[in-house]
């Protein structure tokens, strides 16, 4: 009796993400999990062009799986196109003497990275100088575009504790914009340096928007994920930022480069999170010996214990277990607890909780 090969699960999708060379390994049963898999974590088309971007990787994927392979490509395609439109529209009505640099998937798009491949933009976001937010959003706002839906607090706590505008978006247009004058919240832990990001944002030829510089865009990337998240299903954020290393770092004298900026910017500890991940989970080929100092064995032994099981993406018809929404609870308090000071954080809690009993009481009310 032949043994029983074990279920496909999230550890085979990091490994085929990795390795698409891996695809001469997988029965059907493998395909419909890892399919399911990838779909959740928003990377059905990046593992897609990875794998058919090898002739030998695609013979050996089944006719019946090529069939989601394709149409997570044309659907990439046609976010992307989404993404390109919006820009244009954003290009057209936003003051011309204003340095505005796109941000995140849309900077990846512009510059034609492999680390767009595949992706599925969901928003535009934009970075302009603090001096600059009201003529931007002024110019948006008489063009057309419209304040998404917050209260007076959320709206105060957007425009004085955030590091962005409420989200905008033109009616009838599938993507949000949110216009952002640094790259972490103000009023969080870390705050990475201003004046460095603008003094080094790039052109790009033929386009209206600059970019961060190669390093600030990995730094923002693993500041997004480490520092500005609750870590929940974000494992697409991870395979951004290996992506990232892997096209722009191509020398020791980069890498160290990196872990210079990162000192710069006082983001070394999101910094060490990233390249671990990247490194145990993708293989990313991160060097020993780099500068970077790891935190207190207790918070690393947490967050290998917290990350996976928030971060990896799971069949959503599986009730998820206790473990996972313990995690999740806890990776929602440790970001609210990066995010604000703690006498602003027990003022928000607070907000929240009274606005959250007067839900209650008015469904209680409308149901009585």
């Amino acid at each position: 009796m032949s043994e029983q090969r074990p279920a496909a699960g999230p550890y085979d999708l990091l490994r085929l993400l990795s390795d698409p060379g891996r695809v001469r390994d997988l029965q059907l049963s493998d395909w419909d999990t890892l399919i399911r898999l990838a779909r959740r974590a928003r990377l059905l088309g990046v593992l897609a062009h990875r794998i058919q971007a090898h002739a030998g990787h695609l013979a050996a994927v089944p006719d019946c799986v090529r069939g989601h392979l394709d149409s997570a490509i044309v659907y990439s395609a046609y976010r992307v196109h989404l993404l390109h439109m919006e820009l244009a529209a954003l290009a057209r009505v936003l003051p011309a003497d204003v340095r505005v640099a796109v941000l995140k998937g849309g900077a990846y798009v512009v510059q034609d990275l492999a680390t767009a491949r595949g992706r599925l933009p969901n928003d535009v976001d934009l970075l302009v100088s603090r001096d600059d937010l009201g003529c931007c959003e002024a110019a948006l706002l008489a063009a057309g575009w419209q304040v998404e839906a917050v209260d007076d607090y959320a709206d105060r706590y957007y425009r004085e504790w955030s590091h962005e505008l409420p989200p905008m978006r033109f009616p009838g247009h599938p993507l949000e914009v949110d216009v952002h004058h640094t790259i972490s919240p103000v009023t969080g832990r870390l705050r990475p340096d201003r004046t460095l990001l603008f003094a080094d944002l790039r052109e790009v030829a033929g386009q209206r928007f600059l970019v961060l510089h190669p390093l600030d865009q990995i730094l923002h990337a693993v500041i997004h994920l480490f520092q500005d998240s609750e870590l929940v299903d974000n494992l697409r954020d991870l395979v951004d930022i290996d992506s990232l290393l892997r096209t722009y770092l191509q020398s020791p004298e980069d890498w160290l480069a990196l872990t210079g900026r990162a000192s710069r910017h006082g983001v070394e500890r999101p910094l060490w999170y990233a390249l671990h991940y990247c490194r145990r989970w993708l293989t990313t080929p991160v060097p020993d010996g780099l500068p970077l100092h790891p935190p207190p064995m207790a918070m690393a032994r947490l967050m290998d214990w917290l990350y996976p099981r928030c971060t990896l993406p799971r069949l959503p018809e599986r009730p998820p277990p206790i473990a996972r929404r313990l995690a999740v609870r806890i990776g929602s308090a440790r970001y609210h607890w990066l995010r604000m000071p703690p006498g602003l954080l027990l003022r928000h809690l607070g907000h929240k909780s009274a606005q959250a009993l007067r839900w209650r009481s008015a469904v209680r009310d409308s149901t009585g």
